[in-house]
């Protein structure tokens, strides 16, 4: 069976006085996550750190909600979007937090990919250096893109809305899909502290140099370098995986 090997990095970034990403490397479950957390003083650092412990512990079996889907993953997610949305409503300080998800599990020779929102997961293929985006943002831009009329209607979106989130309503949407693996492929789960500060073509030479690299830290750091140079407005996380044998 293929594996995975990783490295993951996280940073406050340059403006932001707390980190309200979250990530989490779970090898030995194949379970790789990373939350962006938004909503008041402490909200968002709240939901992204509750996120990830409640999708750990579902995968892990240490929760045991009923099946509501064919992938643990999807169900880990909806876990963890009662979850959040339970605590927002006890405390009056936690109001409408809620968090972005992407997730990857492997499962044998595939791997289960799972997001919410816009943090994002980027493939880039050994066999021919190209740069995939896996995930498409929860957007109020793909939204209209998808409906014009609304765009007719109520005109033109803003850039940074999302319209879905973990956390924030009672039921959640999980978007899912199966990707198999192929040995040399490089994978990016990141947040769009990254994404808004560094372009893709930064992002397909890094991940390149991380497709033969001797380990995935460096390669790691360095995405979180280019952001930071980039002004690092934004807390920025990323995950590292490559297919091996």
């Amino acid at each position: 069976m293929m594996r995975l090997e990783q490295a993951g990095r996280t940073h406050v970034g340059l403006v932001r006085e707390k980190n309200e990403d979250a990530m989490l490397l779970a090898p030995d479950i194949g379970l790789y996550v990373v939350c962006d957390g938004m909503g008041g003083h402490v909200g968002g650092q709240v939901a992204s750190n509750l996120a990830v412990k409640t999708i750990d512990q579902v995968v892990r079996g240490q929760q045991r909600p009923p099946p509501e889907d064919r992938e643990i993953l999807v169900t880990a997610i909806k876990s963890a979007n009662r979850a959040i949305f339970n605590q927002a409503r006890q405390d009056p300080n936690l109001h409408n937090m809620g968090t972005t998800v992407v997730g990857i599990r492997q499962q044998s020779d595939a791997l289960q990919v799972c997001h919410v929102g816009d943090s994002r997961i980027y493939r880039l293929v050994y066999t021919s250096g190209e740069l995939i985006q896996v995930t498409r943002d929860h957007s109020l831009v793909n939204l209209y893109e998808d409906n014009p009329e609304l765009a007719r209607r109520y005109g033109p979106p803003n850039d940074n809305v999302i319209v879905r989130a973990v956390g924030l309503h009672e039921v959640v949407e999980v978007e899912y899909q199966t990707v198999n693996m192929q040995v040399g492929d490089v994978y990016l789960l990141c947040c769009d502290g990254l994404t808004d500060m560094v372009d893709d073509w930064i992002l397909r030479e890094v991940m390149s140099e991380a497709a033969t690299a001797p380990t995935l830290d460096e390669p790691c750091d360095a995405l979180i370098r280019a952001a930071l140079s980039f002004g690092g407005v934004d807390n920025t996380t990323a995950i590292l995986l490559r297919v091996a044998r």
